[in-house]
């Protein structure tokens, strides 16, 4: 039986030789190397965009993207906040990744790569490589995403050659708190998280190709040029202006009222609880309330120290928004109902809070949605402190 099945066998496996030999692999097309870039998502993991090689080799039928992606299983949180998901590169078959994309409603880019044959055999096999090495890199949406990965593979195989950037967009001449607020200007809860947890890290000035997006990397590419590191020859890392490979399908606008909005409603809602508890007597009310927005000021206090000390997103780094966030309000009120004296700490607190808001114009990172949160931490603070001097005027 083996004899017979090696017999049956034995032409086909000659054929498929012969059809091997036939093929030309010094051809300019055997391989075609190519960016795919995918327009914004809603979702925070995507309000950036997603870039991805497409690799192609037609005489073998070969057709892939190669995507630099977070984990599936771990959540948003850790792969945009805490920058701790691990990451790899995934092949995946061209129309699948198209289907996908139409499914999301995403519009797809596709500029072919100006390399040499050489080096887009290099490419795929990079490529390669780096798919089964498996997930050994975190991945965040910041500073080690798809596009500096994607950009990075590419630059890795120039052969004796390197690029040479264009013109910088004024935005890329900015600090880093600067470009992320314009990279996310089209999700306003998405900006609000990230100038929440970025501290500092809002005034660096971080290399140009860190801050390379899906949105401003086909536009650099097209000004930037490969340059032979012997003869200084050059020639344009783009073939191409682009294709639409698949059209953008229109989603519908947003409703989500934007943080401004919201924490305008917060601090009224705190100014009308404060009335009802002078005007109206309702002590009940402000009691309740404190204990809502302290225990929130808490949880919040508890992210921003993790996300300040123990997160990859912005390592080394203070953040300012730890002095109104800070959990002294929930100690004092304990301490008040237990009858301690909390006067002068209500209004130690106050102070330091009125001086915050004083500072927004000095630092980028302090801006109105997160000082209307800061203003009513100010008006429930001098309200206990009113609380506590007038408690502390009728003892006596």
């Amino acid at each position: 039986m083996v004899l017979v099945l090696l017999s049956t066998c034995l032409p086909r496996l000659q054929a498929q030789e012969q059809e091997a030999d036939t093929i030309d692999t010094e051809r300019d097309d055997f391989v075609t190397a190519s960016l795919v870039i995918g327009s914004p998502l809603p979702a925070i993991w995507s309000v950036f965009g997603h870039a991805t090689l497409h690799m192609q080799c037609p005489p073998h039928g070969l057709d892939f993207m190669f995507t630099f992606e977070s984990d599936t299983n771990v959540g948003a949180f850790m792969t945009g906040v805490a920058g701790k998901a691990k990451a790899k590169y995934v092949a995946v078959p061209a129309q699948e990744y198209i289907d996908d994309a139409r499914r999301e409603g995403r519009e797809l880019r596709e500029y072919r790569l100006n390399l040499t044959l050489d080096e887009r055999k290099e490419l795929w096999r990079r490529l390669d490589e780096e798919m089964m090495a498996g997930a050994y890199r975190h991945f965040n949406l910041l500073y080690t995403n798809c596009v500096t990965n994607t950009v990075g593979t590419v630059t890795q195989v120039l052969q004796g050659e390197h690029i040479e950037w264009g013109p910088t967009p004024y935005i890329l001449t900015r600090c880093d708190g600067d470009f992320f607020r314009d990279a996310a200007r089209n999700s306003p809860w998405s900006e609000f998280m990230f100038i929440t947890f970025i501290g500092t890290a809002y005034d660096r000035h971080s290399p140009l190709t860190t801050k390379l997006s899906p949105e401003n990397v086909a536009p650099m590419l097209s000004e930037a040029r490969i340059v032979n590191d012997i003869t200084g020859e050059s020639r344009p890392v783009l073939a191409d202006q682009g294709v639409v490979i698949l059209p953008k399908r229109t989603s519908e606008v947003s409703t989500l009222p934007s943080p401004t909005l919201v924490f305008t409603l917060l601090l009224l809602l705190t100014l009308l609880v404060t009335c009802a508890e002078r005007l109206l007597r309702w002590q009940w009310l402000g009691t309740t309330y404190d204990l809502l927005l302290f225990t929130a000021q808490t949880l919040v206090a508890a992210l921003l120290l993790y996300m300040t000390f123990g997160s990859e997103l912005f390592p080394g780094h203070w953040n300012w928004y730890l002095v109104p966030f800070a959990p002294v309000p929930f100690v004092l009120w304990a301490l008040q109902r237990r009858g301690h004296d909390t006067t002068r700490w209500w209004l130690a607190y106050s102070l330091v809070l009125v001086a915050f808001v004083a500072a927004t114009p000095l630092c980028g990172a302090l801006d109105l949605p997160h000082q209307l949160i800061t203003a009513s931490l100010l008006v429930r603070s001098l309200n206990r402190y009113h609380y506590s001097l007038t408690h502390k005027t009728n003892s006596k």
